[in-house]
């Protein structure tokens, strides 16, 4: 699904026909697991995320790539290059957070914006992430 021009997401990888169609110029996994793409050129990067029994622990683990990732989506947007990202296969919230933390941080708008926007696209079905969300909301108005 398309969130916004050149900013392509799903919870799961597409086919390379997919990625083709679309012009997919950059991946981005949100997954320790999942694989990447075989016999391309397309730019693959991983931010190997993984949920565990300690939410605590798991939202200082993700806060700490928000701003790195949010800036590598941005950088290829502003050049008009489609980037994919691709959630994790553990939790659904965690493809969620990296969402609006870029609306945050880029497209300026509040936490709750940002959330209604995302729930515009997608159906939330849960949110475990809310302190690194916090975090990054409080750093960034």
């Amino acid at each position: 699904m398309e969130v916004l021009p050149h900013f392509w997401v799903s919870q799961t990888p597409k086919s390379i026909d997919f990625i083709s169609s679309k012009k997919i110029k950059s991946i981005l996994f949100l997954s320790k697991y999942k694989e990447f793409y075989k016999n391309t050129s397309i730019e693959q990067l991983r931010i190997p995320l993984q949920v565990t029994d300690d939410n605590e622990n798991d939202n200082v683990q993700i806060y700490q790539h928000l701003y790195d990732t949010t800036h590598f989506i941005y950088e290829k947007m502003i050049t008009n290059k489609n980037i994919f990202l691709i959630g994790n296969e553990e939790d659904f919230s965690i493809l969620y957070l990296f969402i609006v933390a870029y609306l945050i941080r880029y497209g300026k708008l509040s936490m709750q914006h940002s959330l209604q926007f995302l729930n515009s696209k997608i159906f939330i079905q849960s949110f475990r992430y809310h302190n690194a969300l916090f975090q990054f909301y409080n750093e960034n108005k």
